[in-house]
């Protein structure tokens, strides 16, 4: 209600671990700073016509009760008069509760002890009050606050200085007055005798006589000309922003409130406002999208960049300020070993990713070879192994002939990401075949293209394979209608169903059927529906005229 003239037109500003206020004249002599640990909560006023809004810190309570909001600024109040002290009336002394101060149970009517550091002023519902001591149940708050000011006026000395001229109307301090009949109750009693109303408040309007607090005035209220700040509890501040602001300031300080960074250990992240567009963290927003069920390249490239925007989270809320790293370190740490055992070696990374390698009998690494002759001997002989396994029926499943690049590509794929080999070090194992005289060889086209097959397939059983393809197509009637006969010649073949037919890639198909009309087997058609195969006619038209 009262407004202070030194603080009232200033700058508020907002840390991790205090809010602060400056004065605009002199920062140095009217300057505030608020601990945020000592703040249990903020309360935001919008403000109404000629009302500023405004911003009110309330006080943490402490076990005893006692506001830990307090002023910590050397201010002398020697020469500035309070607002106590400023009244007509002398300052009563603070009654003290005495060692026989009991509280009767309302349960089991047992007389216990009050505790002597119990203060009736600053009592409320975060004040622990003992249990009873007979039948252990907890008293009320106004049963136990009426004793102790009952027992307190009781102790209560009597003035040294007479009353003031003027009759001054007194009441004892041994009973309570009932506001609605006036009359006299027992401190005792929770309702009054006569007319049954309710005596909660009689504590606070007597504690406030007992203190010598007067009622102010109403708002609007006068303006202090000085005002003491060394008062031992404080139970609230209020910040007034008359220039705007007070929304983003209050969604901040809820923020630091939350982040907590004083505590500088197990920080939970900086909240960020809510949109309900879209998600509160990168994780969520990729779980909660409805295509999340995608699968091969887009589902992969879907969950790399969910990945790379939550690491992208994490480091720029760590780096920015070093308590803000010290408080997520613990996911910094654990981002780093994540990126540290996707790329490095480590000794438990190589023994597990050698059992694997075991497992599939790739046991030769270049590490355990130290000459590369043998290295790449070894790994010929591991090749060919590989090759002419018959439970992984490589050459198999690739129709008895495969490209070297997609050869290589299989085999690291094999070893599980450890121990690759190199495309310099495979072809170099790919050349010794020959060599060592292993079950598998290696074959370049004309082309230049290298692919690998047995050593028992030979180019007249390819084009044997072909031919009876071919003979085959006789019997097959077309799917459009032809206008040649095609039982007696049958009917051309691209590459891609040449390959499609003996399970090729279109590559080494191409090169197949081409080397099959170089024997001069096949012929070729070039039409406008592509590059066609035929028997070759011209050469047996003779024998199949006779």
């Amino acid at each position: 209600k009262y407004k202070i003239p030194q603080f009232q037109h200033g700058q508020a500003y907002l840390t991790s671990h205090r809010v602060c206020w400056l004065d605009n004249e002199d920062p140095r002599k009217h300057s505030v700073a608020i601990d945020l640990k000592d703040i249990d909560r903020p309360e935001l006023y919008a403000g109404f016509l000629s009302s500023s809004p405004k911003i009110t810190l309330y006080s943490k309570i402490n076990k005893h009760g006692v506001s830990s909001l307090q002023q910590k600024s050397p201010y002398s109040p020697s020469s500035t008069p309070t607002r106590r002290q400023s009244q007509t009336r002398p300052i009563a002394p603070t009654p003290t509760l005495g060692p026989n101060a009991t509280w009767v149970c309302p349960i089991c009517s047992f007389s216990n002890p009050i505790p002597p550091n119990f203060d009736p002023a600053t009592a409320n519902a975060n004040t622990k009050i003992p249990k009873c001591q007979s039948c252990g149940i907890p008293p009320p708050m106004v049963l136990v606050v009426k004793a102790a000011l009952a027992a307190m006026s009781n102790r209560q000395a009597k003035p040294e200085s007479p009353a003031p001229a003027g009759p001054i109307e007194t009441q004892s301090f041994g009973t309570f007055r009932c506001t609605r009949c006036t009359f006299e109750n027992h401190p005792s009693l929770l309702v009054c005798e006569m007319c049954g109303a309710s005596l909660v408040t009689a504590a606070d309007k007597r504690l406030e006589v007992e203190r010598g607090d007067l009622d102010r005035a109403e708002s609007p209220g006068p303006v202090l000309k000085e005002l003491n700040l060394n008062d031992d509890k404080i139970e609230s501040v209020k910040l007034s922003f008359r220039g705007g602001g007070e929304k983003i300031f209050f969604e901040r300080l809820k923020g630091a409130m939350v982040q907590r960074k004083w505590l500088l250990q197990s920080a939970p992240p900086i909240p960020r406002p809510t949109d309900s567009k879209r998600a509160t963290s990168p994780r969520e927003s990729f779980e909660r999208r409805p295509s999340d069920n995608l699968v091969g390249i887009a589902g992969l490239e879907r969950r790399g960049q969910a990945l790379r925007e939550s690491n992208q989270l994490i480091i720029g809320n760590a780096f920015e300020d070093l308590e803000a790293l010290m408080t997520s370190a613990k996911e910094v740490i654990a981002l780093a070993e994540r990126f540290s055992s996707q790329t490095a070696d480590g000794d438990g990374g190589s023994s597990e990713a050698n059992a694997v390698v075991s497992a599939l009998g790739l046991t030769t690494t270049k590490d355990m070879l130290g000459s590369d002759t043998l290295y790449i001997s070894e790994l010929s002989r591991n090749l060919a192994e590989f090759l002419t396994d018959d439970t992984k029926g490589v050459l198999r499943k690739e129709g008895g002939i495969m490209s070297l690049v997609d050869l290589w590509q299989v085999f690291n794929r094999a070893r599980g990401g450890v121990e690759l080999v190199s495309p310099a070090d495979f072809s170099k194992a790919a050349e010794m075949w020959d060599k060592l005289k292993l079950p598998v060889r290696l074959r370049r086209f004309k082309s230049g293209l290298l692919v690998v097959q047995g050593r028992d397939r030979t180019d007249d059983k390819t084009i044997a394979s072909i031919l009876a393809w071919l003979k085959d197509l006789h019997f097959d009637p077309p799917r459009a209608e032809v206008r040649w006969d095609w039982t007696l010649y049958g009917r051309g073949v691209t590459a891609q169903e040449t390959a499609q037919r003996f399970g090729w890639s279109v590559g080494v198909a191409s090169e197949e059927l081409e080397m099959a009309e170089e024997k001069g087997a096949l012929c070729r058609e070039q039409g406008l529906d592509g590059l066609r195969f035929w028997e070759n006619w011209i050469v047996n038209m003779p024998a199949l005229m006779i």
